[in-house]
């Protein structure tokens, strides 16, 4: 075992719980959830995408989450430990090394997410969208996506930070994201919707997100709910690896990872609420993508009492979940080089947040390429073929008397079910995940 490598500074399970929940909720599906709701039955789609957490994402990350632990190492050096137990070709490590670079991508667009939430604080704090018509939001904001030069500036400063906070090791770091940012961001979007109560009318949104429109739902929506449920807990990204190994052992993996779901989805009712409130009360029809989140939703709270505070606030609360989704991101590749390239915590951070910047550098000024086509793209290809392969390594090469033996904590009934899931449910469900794509 390769425990003496690895820290175990991790005490109980809500640290874990709570830094798996801050990359979740980062991750989440603000940008597409209340629209696909509401589009597609309300309830009924609500309920669809549940059973796709619990069928796709859920039992990938507790795989994961188990071969950290198992490992007791960075996501390659678990793998390649996790292969040498089953009898396989040690190649297999070049999956944690896959899954650690894919996490950086998924950093690079955790922060610029971040930056364009950042201009909307500073927007609406400054009075710049004081009754603002839609169309002046949408040109302000456009305006500073044009602005190659002042994002870049803004995401080195986030990245910064963000390197920061990961140099300082996984018991500083990771707590202070888990203890100080998650709970600020609860508190924020719990005041952000309390304002929503008092200067909204629920109504339309209660006959929009939460009605039971059985008629509205068909078959092809339960794939859609699925591509969102793929996404949202960071499966498939090394992340429950680099986590795992660095988390005391025994810990009940299975029940840990059912509270992130039930967190990450607690956040993303309340967000979907607020954002379909706000659309509403000003007239907007809900829509899926960036027009929704950073043109409807300023122009919807600059033009309420109080609104430019209060969205402030959740614009605020919007940057540091990204950000702090970012800095888990990290870990896998900071872990990676801290391990097996011998650089040093401190230099893993610097060197994995320099990757990060010359991504988000290529993207932002590589003439024609489309800084939104390589995100989109890495959900719909890379992500499902991760959380595929995965599955197929841990539910048909691992031994299953060893993998109850990191779930031992479980209990009787919860493994085989999780077991029977993974290997029969998950891959055919990433396949369909990969099939969206190409359709």
């Amino acid at each position: 075992m390769l425990d003496d490598n690895i820290p175990q500074p991790w005490r109980a399970r809500s640290t874990l719980v709570l830094t798996l929940s801050m990359v979740a909720a980062g991750l989440g599906n603000l940008q597409r959830l209340p629209y696909l709701m509401g589009e597609h039955g309300g309830g009924a789609f609500f309920v669809s995408y549940l059973i796709a957490l619990c069928v796709l994402s859920v039992p990938v990350l507790i795989a994961e989450v188990a071969i950290g632990s198992l490992g007791r190492g960075s996501p390659g050096l678990a793998m390649h430990w996790a292969a040498s137990i089953g009898n396989v070709d040690s190649r297999w490590r070049h999956l944690g090394v896959a899954q650690a670079l894919l996490g950086l991508i998924f950093a690079a667009v955790a922060i610029l997410t971040g930056v364009w939430s950042v201009h909307c604080v500073m927007a609406l704090y400054s009075g710049q969208l004081a009754s603002a018509s839609a169309i002046d939001v949408a040109a302000n904001f456009l305006f500073f996506v044009d602005d190659r030069p002042a994002q870049f500036t803004q995401t080195i400063m986030l990245l910064v930070a963000a390197g920061g906070v990961s140099a300082l090791g996984i018991r500083f770091g990771m707590g202070f994201l888990a203890w100080v940012c998650l709970p600020a961001v609860a508190i924020t979007l719990l005041g952000v919707l309390d304002f929503t109560f008092v200067h909204t009318d629920l109504r339309p949104v209660q006959d929009f997100l939460f009605s039971y429109q059985t008629d509205d739902w068909q078959m092809s929506l339960f794939w859609q709910a699925l591509g969102a449920a793929g996404v949202t807990l960071g499966a498939g990204l090394g992340i429950g690896m680099a986590l795992g190994a660095q988390s005391p052992t025994g810990l009940p993996w299975c029940r840990s990872v059912l509270a992130v779901a039930v967190i990450d989805t607690s956040f993303l009712v309340v967000t979907a609420v607020i954002v379909s409130a706000l659309l509403f009360e000003s007239n907007v029809a809900p829509v899926e993508g960036l027009a929704g989140l950073f043109i409807g939703l300023p122009y919807a709270f600059a033009n309420l009492p109080l609104g430019e505070t209060y969205g402030a606030l959740f614009f605020a609360a919007t940057a540091l979940l990204a950000w702090g989704a970012a800095v888990v991101l990290l870990e896998p590749t900071v872990l990676l080089l801290a391990n097996e390239w011998q650089l040093g915590r401190v230099s893993g951070a610097v060197l994995g947040a320099t990757l990060v910047v010359l991504i988000i550098a290529s993207l932002l000024f590589g003439g024609t390429l489309p800084l939104l086509r390589v995100a989109t793209w890495s959900m719909q290809w890379l992500l499902p073929c991760s959380v595929l392969v995965t599955a197929g390594f841990v539910g048909w090469l691992m031994p299953r008397p060893v993998l109850r033996g990191e779930l031992y904590r479980e209990p009787r009934w919860l493994f085989p079910l999780w077991w029977f899931v993974l290997r029969w449910l998950v891959p055919p469900a990433s396949l369909v995940w990969l099939l969206q794509a190409a359709v």
